[in-house]
């Protein structure tokens, strides 16, 4: 299935819990299925993969460097969801717009995020 089917079926669905590692993050939502954003490196680059999965083939996140809270985006709904090779931008409601971003560090791909807490 394609990336911008998978976000499309994605949109009006509301996140039953999140979590993230050094190249992954994933998104429960609450049609037993998740949507798994990955830092992949593919041939000579590296680039953003989106997948959908059942909720009981979600990957356990064991390789995070740190741990991130996102019980903020939990009960938000996904209204827009636009990426690039680079870039997924997503707007929850109400949580507000959220940013993963693809990075390199020594050739390995890992995901950032903006904002990673929500805002004061």
């Amino acid at each position: 299935m394609q990336t911008d089917s998978i976000l499309a079926r994605a949109l009006g669905k509301q996140i039953k819990s999140a979590g993230s590692s050094l190249n992954t993050f994933a998104l429960e939502l609450g049609d037993q299925t998740a949507l798994l954003i990955n830092a992949a490196r593919l041939e000579e680059s590296a680039r953003l993969t989106v997948a959908c999965v059942e909720t009981a083939n979600m990957p356990k996140l064991v390789d995070a460097v740190c741990t991130v809270d996102w019980t903020w985006i939990v009960g938000s709904t996904i209204k827009k969801a636009t990426i690039t090779a680079e870039r997924l931008q997503l707007e929850l409601d109400p949580a507000g717009p959220l940013s993963i971003v693809l990075g390199t560090w020594q050739g390995s791909p890992f995901l950032g995020f903006q904002p990673f807490r929500p805002a004061r």
